[in-house]
């Protein structure tokens, strides 16, 4: 018998290499954690996976997540995994875990990353074997990881100005210049240790945890400019990442940031990416002229990178809890605030409290981000009418002849307040989103995975570009769609080796269905550490994916390899 010449082949497939050209049939063979072939392969596999009537592509990467926390007890990197994602990058919006230089250091960045990324707390404290350190410590404590995808980190810039200023003042005042050099000392030292980058969240209407504001709110402009100079001096990619002053703002607002988002391209040398940007109901097609602006202005050599999601964007919620809906009916609000759901649930009893609720909800105020239309609310999960998923709450109170408000009481006392409803906040509009979506500016992420977890599940974006984009509207060929989720995000995030399918490159590999591939149903799972619940979307058509040369899942299930790396930038990859 003849022994095998490959470690792994996969033979017959639709090969979308990631360069954005024309697909083609063909084999790709893989020798340790590199591809050896593209095209014809004569040899054989230790292991041969069947690619006939698949398309086989580079891993996705996904640009944007929360996932810091979770590596340290997912070591599957679910739900991701399951979308063909073979690289996640952690330390986005200045939220990861290093340095802490103490207990109380670390008390407010974990303090942080709940509140404002909403990852449990609990689960970080039973979870996170890091306690404190450096930078240095952290990034040995990542290499030591056994997980399933690759995975890249930013430097923070909550956990940086905390090691600096200390948790009373981090969220309080600008930093002096002594304390400037400092911050932009420590940003050097994570680059220099393999950091892809600096994230910062900067949006106004924010606020984070112990009543206090964003870090990257009340810093002052040198702050930054002194970091983005750091970026500008490192020799590997470095890139700055930002959710933007300006994200809840009006459009002159937000083309105002644009100019503060060049200067610190200028200043850096380097891609400034920010995001997510959104199309919303009250300025249509704001979002496509703001891909466009930046476009436009953005320096060849120093770009500013507009990122998207593919999605419509919106976070469920409950009667219990604070948002949108909540806030916009006073007398509901109040309750909530004086007695939590054992208020709700006497309100829910008592008929004056009921009128009083819908005289509020026949004159919600619209805001930027809501239109305050009933018909832009859908229910989303309800354990006793599971039948009303999708449905808008206006549709349904027509139907049974009563209030929009008495609709959300009436489900959620039923359902002892576990009812979950989303308001439409941005990119509901199909036809304007899919301009954004085929911008060759626009980076496609925004992913958010980790974060939110009972209320956002936009981490299947992957799945739904080549569901939605590819297969139903066509607005992207599926050449183009696997290059910017792909080749697209290794170029920007200085991945060299990575995002292509090229002999050696590395092999990370997803092979799926084109005409099958799509999300199927969102459901809860109680699978966080501490019994913490999240919601997850599930998917179909990802027939196996491959990390560094093992293959890691099948059939979206992970078989329990992990060969995923912490990745450094790399800036030139040796083809061959």
């Amino acid at each position: 018998m003849t022994a095998a010449t490959h470690d792994l082949v996969v033979r017959g497939a639709l090969i979308v290499d990631g360069s954005g050209g024309p697909a083609f049939e063909g084999d790709v063979a893989v020798d340790g954690d590199h591809i050896a072939l593209v095209g014809t392969v004569t040899g054989t596999g230790r292991e041969e996976l069947d690619g006939r009537g698949l398309a086989l592509a580079p891993g996705f990467i996904d640009p944007h997540t929360h996932l810091d926390a979770n590596l340290f007890w997912d070591p599957d990197v679910t739900p991701c995994s399951s979308y063909g994602v073979t690289t996640v990058v952690t330390g986005n919006c200045g939220y990861t875990l290093a340095p802490l230089p103490d207990a109380a250091a670390r008390d407010y960045v974990i303090d942080a990353l709940s509140f404002v990324e909403q990852i449990p707390r609990a689960a970080i404290e039973e979870s996170v074997t890091f306690v404190a350190g450096t930078q240095a410590d952290y990034f040995t404590a990542l290499d030591r990881l056994a997980v399933l995808c690759n995975f890249a980190t930013f430097v923070g810039h909550v956990p940086v100005r905390t090691a600096v200023l200390g948790p009373d003042a981090v969220h309080e005042r600008p930093a002096t210049a002594e304390e400037t050099a400092r911050i932009a000392d420590l940003v050097a030292d994570g680059l220099k240790l393999g950091a892809i980058g600096f994230s910062t969240d900067q949006v106004v209407g924010n606020y984070g945890p112990r009543g206090g504001a964003l870090p990257g709110q009340v810093c002052d402009d040198d702050e930054l400019l002194a970091v983005a100079q750091v970026l500008g001096t490192n020799p590997g990619p470095g890139l700055f990442t930002m959710a933007p002053r300006a994200l809840l703002q009006t459009r002159a607002e937000r083309e105002a940031d644009l100019e503060w988002h060049l200067r610190l391209a200028a200043a850096s040398h380097k891609p400034v990416v920010v995001g997510p940007v959104f199309d919303r109901w009250s300025e249509p097609g704001v979002g496509y002229d703001l891909v466009a602006l930046t476009a436009e202005r953005s320096r060849a050599d120093a770009p500013v990178v507009p990122q998207i999601s593919t999605r419509a964007f919106e976070l469920w919620t409950r009667l219990d809890m604070p948002g949108l809906v909540v806030r916009a009916l006073p007398t509901l609000n109040a309750a909530l605030i004086a007695g939590g759901a054992d208020e709700i649930r006497r309100l829910a009893t008592d008929e004056s409290a009921r009128q009083a609720l819908r005289d509020e909800g026949d004159r919600v105020a619209p805001t930027l981000i809501w239109s305050g239309r009933w018909e832009h609310v859908a229910m989303r999960w309800s354990p006793t009418r599971p039948e009303l998923y999708g449905r808008n709450v206006r549709d349904i109170a027509t139907e049974l002849q009563i209030h929009p408000t008495d609709v959300l009481l009436d489900v959620a006392i039923a359902d002892n307040l576990e009812t979950q409803f989303a308001p439409s906040m941005a990119n509901d509009d199909d036809d304007r989103l899919a301009d954004m979506v085929a911008h060759p500016a626009a980076m496609i992420g925004a992913s958010d995975a980790g974060a939110h977890v009972l209320s956002n599940t936009d981490s299947c974006y992957a799945v739904w570009t080549l569901q939605h984009w590819v297969r139903e509207r066509r607005t992207l060929t599926l050449e183009r769609a696997v290059r910017k989720l792909t080749a697209d995000q290794a170029d920007l995030l200085g991945f060299a080796d990575r995002g292509r399918l090229a002999p050696g490159l590395a092999a990370d590999l997803v092979l799926f269905d084109p005409d099958r591939v799509a999300t199927t149903g969102v459901r809860f799972v109680a699978d966080q550490p501490a019994g913490g619940r999240r919601l997850v979307t599930d998917a179909t058509g990802i027939a196996a994916s491959v990390v560094n040369g093992t293959v890691v899942t099948r059939d979206g299930s992970p078989v329990g390899a992990h060969p995923g790396r912490f990745l450094r930038p790399v800036v030139s990859a040796g083809v061959a």
